[in-house]
Protein backbone atom coordinates (compact mmCIF):
# COMPACT_ATOMS: atom_id res chain seq x y z
CA UNK A 1 0.00 0.00 0.00
CA UNK A 2 1.45 3.33 -1.13
CA UNK A 3 0.39 6.10 1.26
CA UNK A 4 2.33 8.90 -0.40
CA UNK A 5 1.08 12.24 0.89
CA UNK A 6 -0.25 14.44 -1.92
CA UNK A 7 0.60 18.13 -2.08
CA UNK A 8 -2.46 20.42 -2.23
CA UNK A 9 -0.95 22.38 -5.10
CA UNK A 10 -0.38 19.34 -7.34
CA UNK A 11 -2.77 18.44 -10.13
CA UNK A 12 -4.81 15.32 -9.38
CA UNK A 13 -7.44 13.03 -10.85
CA UNK A 14 -9.10 11.71 -7.70
CA UNK A 15 -11.65 12.60 -6.20
CA UNK A 16 -12.10 15.40 -8.81
CA UNK A 17 -9.86 16.06 -11.78
CA UNK A 18 -7.96 19.31 -11.19
CA UNK A 19 -5.41 21.23 -13.23
CA UNK A 20 -3.64 23.38 -10.67
CA UNK A 21 -1.74 25.43 -13.25
CA UNK A 22 -5.04 26.64 -14.70
CA UNK A 23 -6.45 27.09 -11.19
CA UNK A 24 -3.55 29.40 -10.26
CA UNK A 25 -4.16 31.45 -13.43
CA UNK A 26 -7.84 31.77 -12.50
CA UNK A 27 -6.90 32.94 -8.98
CA UNK A 28 -4.62 35.63 -10.44
CA UNK A 29 -7.39 36.85 -12.75
CA UNK A 30 -9.78 37.02 -9.77
CA UNK A 31 -7.28 39.08 -7.75
CA UNK A 32 -6.80 41.49 -10.68
CA UNK A 33 -10.59 41.75 -11.03
CA UNK A 34 -10.99 42.52 -7.33
CA UNK A 35 -8.33 45.22 -7.56
CA UNK A 36 -9.97 46.70 -10.66
CA UNK A 37 -13.43 46.81 -9.00
CA UNK A 38 -11.97 48.28 -5.79
CA UNK A 39 -10.23 50.99 -7.84
CA UNK A 40 -13.47 51.90 -9.65
CA UNK A 41 -15.36 52.15 -6.35
CA UNK A 42 -12.69 54.41 -4.81
CA UNK A 43 -12.52 56.65 -7.90
CA UNK A 44 -16.32 56.87 -7.93
CA UNK A 45 -16.36 57.87 -4.27
CA UNK A 46 -13.76 60.54 -5.02
CA UNK A 47 -15.92 62.06 -7.78
CA UNK A 48 -14.86 60.51 -11.08
CA UNK A 49 -18.49 59.90 -12.06
CA UNK A 50 -20.21 62.83 -10.33
CA UNK A 51 -19.74 65.06 -7.28
CA UNK A 52 -16.45 64.87 -5.38
CA UNK A 53 -12.86 66.10 -5.25
CA UNK A 54 -12.01 64.73 -8.71
CA UNK A 55 -15.02 66.49 -10.22
CA UNK A 56 -14.78 69.95 -8.63
CA UNK A 57 -12.72 72.26 -10.79
CA UNK A 58 -11.84 75.96 -10.82
CA UNK A 59 -10.63 78.00 -13.81
CA UNK A 60 -9.51 81.61 -13.75
CA UNK A 61 -9.00 84.06 -16.58
CA UNK A 62 -5.49 85.31 -17.34
CA UNK A 63 -6.23 88.78 -15.95
CA UNK A 64 -8.02 87.39 -12.87
CA UNK A 65 -11.26 89.26 -13.60
CA UNK A 66 -13.29 86.07 -14.01
CA UNK A 67 -13.26 82.81 -12.06
CA UNK A 68 -15.58 79.84 -12.61
CA UNK A 69 -16.07 76.88 -10.26
CA UNK A 70 -17.85 73.97 -11.91
CA UNK A 71 -18.33 70.21 -11.83
CA UNK A 72 -16.20 68.51 -14.47
CA UNK A 73 -18.20 65.26 -14.32
CA UNK A 74 -21.96 64.99 -14.00
CA UNK A 75 -24.79 62.52 -14.33
CA UNK A 76 -27.76 62.73 -16.63
CA UNK A 77 -30.74 64.50 -15.01
CA UNK A 78 -28.81 65.25 -11.80
CA UNK A 79 -28.31 68.72 -10.35
CA UNK A 80 -25.00 70.44 -11.00
CA UNK A 81 -23.73 73.81 -9.86
CA UNK A 82 -21.61 76.53 -11.38
CA UNK A 83 -20.29 79.53 -9.46
CA UNK A 84 -18.97 82.55 -11.37
CA UNK A 85 -16.96 85.17 -9.49
CA UNK A 86 -16.34 88.57 -11.04
CA UNK A 87 -13.65 91.00 -9.91
CA UNK A 88 -14.84 94.48 -8.91
CA UNK A 89 -16.11 96.61 -11.82
CA UNK A 90 -15.74 100.41 -12.04
CA UNK A 91 -19.37 101.18 -12.85
CA UNK A 92 -21.00 98.08 -11.38
CA UNK A 93 -22.32 96.89 -14.75
CA UNK A 94 -21.29 93.57 -16.21
CA UNK A 95 -22.37 91.13 -18.86
CA UNK A 96 -21.77 87.39 -18.89
CA UNK A 97 -22.06 85.22 -21.98
CA UNK A 98 -22.26 81.44 -21.56
CA UNK A 99 -21.49 79.90 -24.92
CA UNK A 100 -21.29 76.33 -26.17
CA UNK A 101 -23.33 73.22 -26.75
CA UNK A 102 -23.94 73.18 -23.00
CA UNK A 103 -26.69 75.74 -23.38
CA UNK A 104 -28.70 73.32 -25.55
CA UNK A 105 -28.00 70.37 -23.26
CA UNK A 106 -28.50 71.92 -19.82
CA UNK A 107 -31.64 73.20 -18.22
CA UNK A 108 -31.07 76.11 -15.84
CA UNK A 109 -32.77 75.30 -12.52
CA UNK A 110 -31.72 78.45 -10.65
CA UNK A 111 -29.83 81.65 -11.32
CA UNK A 112 -28.87 84.00 -8.48
CA UNK A 113 -28.84 86.99 -8.52
CA UNK A 114 -31.44 87.43 -11.26
CA UNK A 115 -30.10 89.44 -14.24
CA UNK A 116 -31.77 92.67 -15.37
CA UNK A 117 -31.72 91.37 -18.96
CA UNK A 118 -31.24 87.96 -20.55
CA UNK A 119 -30.94 87.03 -24.22
CA UNK A 120 -30.25 83.85 -26.12
CA UNK A 121 -28.57 83.76 -29.51
CA UNK A 122 -27.76 80.42 -31.09
CA UNK A 123 -25.82 78.44 -28.47
CA UNK A 124 -25.14 81.52 -26.32
CA UNK A 125 -26.91 82.82 -23.23
CA UNK A 126 -26.25 86.51 -22.55
CA UNK A 127 -26.94 87.85 -19.04
CA UNK A 128 -26.74 91.54 -17.99
CA UNK A 129 -26.51 93.00 -14.47
CA UNK A 130 -26.45 96.71 -13.69
CA UNK A 131 -26.26 98.10 -10.19
CA UNK A 132 -23.81 100.21 -8.16
CA UNK A 133 -23.68 97.40 -5.57
CA UNK A 134 -21.67 95.26 -8.05
CA UNK A 135 -18.69 97.68 -7.95
CA UNK A 136 -17.13 95.48 -5.26
CA UNK A 137 -17.42 92.42 -7.45
CA UNK A 138 -20.13 89.82 -7.77
CA UNK A 139 -20.82 86.11 -7.50
CA UNK A 140 -23.35 84.41 -9.77
CA UNK A 141 -24.72 80.98 -8.82
CA UNK A 142 -26.21 78.80 -11.54
CA UNK A 143 -27.96 75.49 -10.88
CA UNK A 144 -28.01 73.23 -13.94
CA UNK A 145 -29.48 69.89 -14.90
CA UNK A 146 -28.05 67.87 -17.81
CA UNK A 147 -30.50 66.59 -20.41
CA UNK A 148 -28.16 64.42 -22.56
CA UNK A 149 -24.95 62.48 -21.96
CA UNK A 150 -21.72 63.50 -23.69
CA UNK A 151 -18.80 65.92 -23.70
CA UNK A 152 -19.68 69.63 -23.63
CA UNK A 153 -17.15 72.44 -24.14
CA UNK A 154 -18.19 75.73 -22.50
CA UNK A 155 -16.92 79.30 -22.77
CA UNK A 156 -17.84 81.97 -20.20
CA UNK A 157 -17.05 85.53 -21.31
CA UNK A 158 -17.12 88.69 -19.19
CA UNK A 159 -17.91 91.97 -21.00
CA UNK A 160 -16.43 90.71 -24.29
CA UNK A 161 -12.98 91.20 -22.71
CA UNK A 162 -11.97 88.13 -20.79
CA UNK A 163 -13.10 84.53 -20.97
CA UNK A 164 -12.49 81.05 -19.62
CA UNK A 165 -13.02 77.74 -21.36
CA UNK A 166 -13.66 74.33 -19.85
CA UNK A 167 -15.25 70.98 -20.67
CA UNK A 168 -17.93 69.05 -18.80
CA UNK A 169 -18.54 65.31 -19.16
CA UNK A 170 -22.06 64.00 -18.59
CA UNK A 171 -22.49 60.28 -17.93
CA UNK A 172 -25.77 58.44 -18.59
Amino acid sequence: MNLKKQDEMDSRRYPVQEHMRLQRIEWRIQRIGYLFLFTIVILGACGLFSKGILSNKRVKSADGALEVEYERFGRLASDMSMTIRIRPQQDGDFRLVLNGEEMDNFQIQSLQPQPQQAFSRGNALELHWSSPRYRDGATVWIGLQAQNPGRYPVTVTLDNKTSVQFTQWIYP
